[in-house]
């Protein structure tokens, strides 16, 4: 014997020789489709990478930066960067020894 699921009855089933157009249903301000529409044009929209680059305030210079970054002390580097610095010294100095020779 199987079991039979439960089922909702159609005790109050109201049936319409006649459904509503589109523009009738719209025209309903607590129908379905009218709550979509107006939640759809709520709907925040989202822009564009392209338009948050236009709308962005405009940013200091790399240069500005870098001196108050120099100023508060926070672009001081590592051991990676003192080592930079230390090639980029013998370097300049090479290049002075050779221009005065």
């Amino acid at each position: 014997m199987t079991r039979l699921k439960k089922q909702r009855r159609m005790a109050n089933k109201i049936v319409l020789d006649k459904t509503p157009k589109k523009q009738e249903r719209l025209a309903d301000p607590d129908s379905y489709e009218s709550r979509k529409q107006r939640a759809m044009a709520k709907k925040k929209k989202h822009q564009s990478v392209e338009q948050k680059r236009v709308n962005a305030k405009p940013t200091q210079s790399a240069l500005e930066r870098d001196t108050l970054a120099g100023k508060r002390g926070e672009r001081q580097g590592g051991r990676l960067a003192e080592k930079i610095r230390r090639l980029n010294a013998e370097k300049t100095d090479l290049d002075e020894a050779n221009e005065e020779e």
